[in-house]
């Protein structure tokens, strides 16, 4: 297909079409939708922010969400963490969530059709967005894998030891 005729699909879908965000660019805009129906816009500048896109039928997910609550522990407070569950009714999360330890302080918020994932450019679970406090996408971690909490250590102890770098021009 080619980029005109995708473009034109995305727009007749009522979807705008975007660039996929890299590393050093700032971070899509997120609004935050809650499994209660309640919605905000999510800030992602000021501090260190974790964005997770998962599915509760994704056992890598699963996986990562445990590794994530581990990094918690390890850096403490200084992050906030915003999961992002993907194509799944309300219902379905809330029950994954009663059930599923998450970090402390995590938001987490819907994309029931899958909008925010592709915006994000996200195309496998789970997809973790590492954004420094300028706003700033600084690491992009796709899947799961043994050394998945290490890397993110790895990169977040120096990201919350630095001051925020200017975004990619």
């Amino acid at each position: 297909m080619s980029s005109l005729i995708l473009a034109i699909a995305l727009l007749a879908g009522g979807r705008e079409a975007t660039t996929t965000p890299v590393i050093g660019e700032p971070a899509p805009p997120l609004e935050i939708v809650a499994p209660g129906g309640q919605s905000a816009r999510a800030g992602l500048e000021g501090e260190i922010v974790v964005v997770d896109f998962f599915a509760t039928w994704c056992e890598p997910c699963h996986r990562a969400l445990r590794d994530l609550s581990a990094v918690r522990d390890a850096l403490g407070p200084r992050l906030r963490f915003v999961l992002v569950a993907v194509g799944e009714p309300p219902a379905t999360v809330q029950e994954f969530l009663a059930h599923t330890p998450l970090p402390g302080g995590t938001q987490v918020t819907l994309d029931p059709s899958g909008d925010k994932m592709r915006r994000w450019g996200a195309r496998t679970f789970p997809t973790t967005f590492l954004i420094d406090r300028a706003g700033v996408i600084r690491h992009i971690n796709r899947g799961w894998g043994a050394r998945y909490q290490a890397r993110l250590l790895g990169w977040l102890r120096p990201m919350l030891e630095s001051p925020p770098a200017p975004p990619k021009k």
